[in-house]
């Protein structure tokens, strides 16, 4: 990075937790700082597309990489959205390190929380690792866009029904198999509840219709991984397409 002002940038690594599904093809990133054990959520005034998570062919920011890139200046809103960082678009975010599971399940008890309805409501961050006991439900819908939906039972007891998905790579997943003509749901949801390590990743969504915001699902964790470590990337290519 060099030595610079901090005023003007910052090289920060991140531990990446979340890519999801933007309008128009943009993309949101967001992780975690290792050294502060906070959530990060990288913003452009100009938004995100999908090459900034790309070098090449390759799918630099993807879960659970750590990637460094340079923070300008820290923009918390006064509720829920404290995470967000504007980023210098010029710097391409930088792979330095794939998180091992060991490595995975330290951030993962470090951060994670066991009920998601007490932490919203104390209105302090918009993005939750939380503890799941199990998904009872997941499906898909088509709309004006290929959408997904999950409901399911955080580790204290609460359930939470109809969660729509942003995590492009559980939507790309799920679009591969459904033009496949193949079930997933079940298989998907046995698999997951069969874990011995379940978390699914929450974001809250700005003030929309009327509501303060939104909750969506950003991504199913578990260790071992899910999709055997494949990217939303991969399914993109196999579907021919944009999810």
């Amino acid at each position: 990075v060099g030595i610079v002002p901090a005023k003007v940038c910052l090289g920060k690594k991140i531990i990446i937790t979340g890519i999801t599904r933007m309008n128009h093809g943009n993309v949101c990133v967001s992780g975690i700082d290792p050294d502060t054990w906070k959530f990060v959520r990288p913003i452009f005034p100009s938004r995100l597309n999908r090459e900034f998570v790309m070098e090449g062919t390759s799918q630099v920011v993807r879960h659970f990489n750590v990637v460094e890139m340079e923070l300008k200046k820290y923009r918390p809103s006064n509720e829920y959205h404290t995470e967000d960082w504007l980023i210098n678009e010029n710097f391409a975010p930088r792979f330095i390190k794939h998180l091992t599971d060991e490595e995975i399940m330290n951030v993962l008890n470090k951060v994670s929380i066991t009920n998601l309805k007490n932490e919203i409501e104390r209105k302090d961050k918009s993005l939750f690792v939380v503890k799941v006991k199990s998904i009872v439900n997941i499906w898909h819908e088509q709309y004006e866009k290929f959408k997904v939906r999950v409901t399911f039972v955080d580790y204290d007891g609460n359930v939470y029904e109809r969660f729509p998905a942003t995590d492009l790579l559980l939507l790309a997943y799920i679009r591969y198999m459904v033009n496949n003509k193949k079930e997933y749901s079940k298989d998907l949801i046995t698999r997951f509840n069969n874990n011995p390590h379940r978390f699914i990743r929450i974001g809250l969504t700005r003030a929309f219709l009327g509501r303060p915001y939104w909750e969506q699902v950003t991504a199913l964790i578990t260790i071992p991984d899910l999709f055997d470590g494949k990217s939303f990337s991969y399914y993109e290519k196999q579907i021919g397409g944009q999810v």
